[in-house]
């Protein structure tokens, strides 16, 4: 038997299968953002609250409003890690996404969303740690900021 014949009938049957049933795309960005969510200057700020969590109890909110309602199909998502408390509304923005945050237990200097491709943006974060991103895109994202102290929290990563 000829090995190289073995070899190249492999590496063919794999370029078939990657061809008609290829890694859907949000494998690849998940396994894209797990790769980079490690920051060892930074400390990991864990979802602590999640409206729409109901099969994790111990992250749902609970209702605030007489009929459970969360309002206008809004998401709340809630973070903590070194001090640092961070909410962020999810909300529809014409298709896209529109988040709506607080930063909560430091000053922050400078404030950025990472998407999961890499791309970064710089948020203007106010003087009480509020910020609106409008027109973001769905995928899967987290939130980086630094204190006056230098201070880094990053939040875990999730699908927006």
């Amino acid at each position: 038997m000829d090995a190289s014949n073995d070899d190249a009938l492999i590496a063919e049957l794999r370029r078939i299968a990657a061809d008609a049933d290829g890694t859907p795309s949000v494998v690849t960005a998940a396994a894209q953002a797990a790769i980079i969510a490690r920051d060892l200057d930074g400390e990991l700020a864990v979802l602590v609250g999640d409206s729409l969590a109901a099969d994790a109890p111990d992250l749902a909110y609970e209702a605030v409003r007489g009929d459970g309602d969360a309002g206008q199909g809004d998401w709340m998502l809630s973070f903590t890690g070194r001090g640092v408390h961070v909410d962020i509304e999810v909300g529809d923005d014409c298709g896209a996404v529109r988040l709506v945050g607080q930063v909560a237990g430091a000053e922050i200097t400078e404030c950025y969303l990472e998407f999961a491709d890499g791309e970064r943006r710089l948020l203007d974060v106010d003087e009480i740690g509020r910020f609106i991103v409008a027109g973001a895109r769905h995928g899967p994202v987290r939130l980086k900021c630094r204190s006056t102290d230098g201070t880094q929290v990053t939040t875990t990563w999730v699908n927006v």
